[in-house]
């Protein structure tokens, strides 16, 4: 596959560069899915990304690119076009169901759909936090950096996220449902 338009780009970097993609591409695209809840906007937003990682390799070298990075990006992405949905809603009802609808998508599902839906009831900072640390195995300093945020204030969002699923889950805990 040969990327065209950049020429301070050869060969060995093209490769490592979509080996990258392969490798996260479905990571970025649940991500954006779970964080946006609706299956096109997560698309365009992981197509970006990699857009930009790619803009970002031509200049720096792809030896600068990390899973951090990438997750950093998707976020940013991800902020941007929630604030244009905000700002400028096409139909207020589909608005609403976008932002408060249940996921229907089971390609994209994460382990359980009633912890899934759990999760999606909490507000995106929070349902960002949960989604890199602990079903993207990132590490607190990975997840802070792909937020642009400290640690500390990951280790916040994730104690105030366990405690908002706690009542949410803890009915099914209790009839042994998990």
């Amino acid at each position: 596959m040969r990327l065209k338009g950049w020429a301070t780009t050869n060969a060995r970097d093209e490769e490592w560069f979509a080996e990258f993609m392969s490798v996260n591409g479905d990571k970025a695209l649940r991500y954006a899915y779970v964080t946006l809840r609706a299956r096109a906007d997560a698309e365009d937003v992981a197509q970006e990304a990699f857009i930009r990682l790619w803009r970002h390799a031509s200049k720096h070298g792809v030896d600068t690119l990390s899973p951090a990075l990438l997750f950093h990006t998707v976020t940013n992405l991800c902020r941007d076009k929630m604030r244009y949905f905000k700002r400028h809603p096409e139909d207020p009802s589909e608005f609403m169901e976008t932002q408060h609808g249940v996921v229907d998508d089971s390609s994209l599902a994460l382990d359980d759909e009633s912890v899934l839906e759990a999760v999606m009831e909490l507000s995106p900072p929070e349902r960002q936090c949960i989604l890199l640390f602990y079903y993207m195995d990132r590490s607190l300093r990975d997840t802070a950096k792909s937020l642009g945020v400290t640690e500390q204030v990951v280790k916040t969002r994730l104690y105030r996220a366990r405690q908002h699923l706690k009542p949410m889950l803890e009915p099914m805990w209790k009839e042994g449902l998990m």
